[in-house]
């Protein structure tokens, strides 16, 4: 299998004709945290018999209880390409995965006057959280949607807090070039809370999302976006989509961390 349709099968291999549903709590917060709206969406994916066209639907349900509905057929023989797949309703978009729903929406390259965006996908049982962080025209950071998802119906439990502090941990990182190319590390890493330096701002968010961002990406500068979650009191996972100076989206990569206490050999609860 080639790595168009294996990034296909990876994202898609899953959905069947009966369809799935992620029932959603969607939380727009401006760079300073503060909420700017929230309001709940679901999103509904269902295949063709062959898997090869999506049927994607989004329903919100606006604050004054009004409805609305959006559908897009993602059809493989269009939309899935050699450095992802295009998702109808955001054409300079790719979107790229590992597997195990490890996956990321990412705008292909930085463009003077023109909106750059990634969606950055945390996945645990019948939970899944998107973060997805927002430039502007200018290029300042714009804002942070936070997507609270629970499969086949709304959440029922309260997000939880934002994270204070993490101990060690130890995990693995696997990294996805832009040509979808996947390779992992062989050696094991240390979590570090803030993974980049210099001017990036790092945010911490309820549900113990952490997201480190540059507060203005600009042409002929790297960057990185980064966010990470922790989805269990034993794991935490992190997702950074980077760009090279020419504003091209460079790779993906994914690390997951897990926490045990060296001289218990127990599982501690960070929160």
């Amino acid at each position: 299998m080639n790595l168009q349709d294996k990034n296909w099968e990876n994202l898609f291999g899953d959905i069947t004709t009966e369809g799935i549903s992620w029932h959603g709590i969607w939380t727009r917060y401006s760079p300073d945290k503060e909420i700017i709206t929230s309001f709940k969406a679901v999103r509904r994916f269902q295949a063709n018999e062959d898997q090869t066209v999506i049927t994607h639907t989004n329903k919100y349900t606006n604050s004054d209880g009004t409805e609305e509905e959006i559908i897009w057929h993602i059809e493989k023989q269009t939309c899935s390409q050699p450095d992802g797949v295009i998702h109808p309703a955001l054409l300079s978009t790719r979107v790229v995965s590992f597997g195990k729903d490890k996956n990321a929406l990412v705008s292909k390259k930085l463009e003077a006057g023109k909106k750059i965006a990634a969606e950055l996908f945390f996945r645990y049982q019948d939970w899944r959280t998107g973060v997805a962080i927002i430039y502007a025209e200018s290029g300042e950071l714009e804002r942070i949607t936070i997507i609270r998802e629970h499969l086949n119906s709304f959440p029922n439990t309260p997000a939880k807090a934002e994270i204070e502090k993490l101990p060690r941990w130890s995990g693995r990182k696997e990294y996805l070039n832009s040509d979808l190319q996947i390779s992992a590390s062989a050696e094991n890493q240390e979590l570090v809370l803030d993974p980049t330096e210099g001017k990036n701002k790092t945010i911490s968010l309820p549900d113990g999302i952490v997201v480190n961002v540059p507060e203005m990406v600009n042409i002929g500068e790297e960057f990185e976006l980064v966010a990470a979650k922790l989805v269990a009191k034993n794991e935490y996972q992190r997702l950074t989509a980077k760009y090279d100076n020419s504003g091209a989206f460079a790779m993906l990569i994914s690390e997951v961390f897990s926490l045990e206490d060296e001289a218990e050999g127990k599982i501690k609860n960070p929160l």
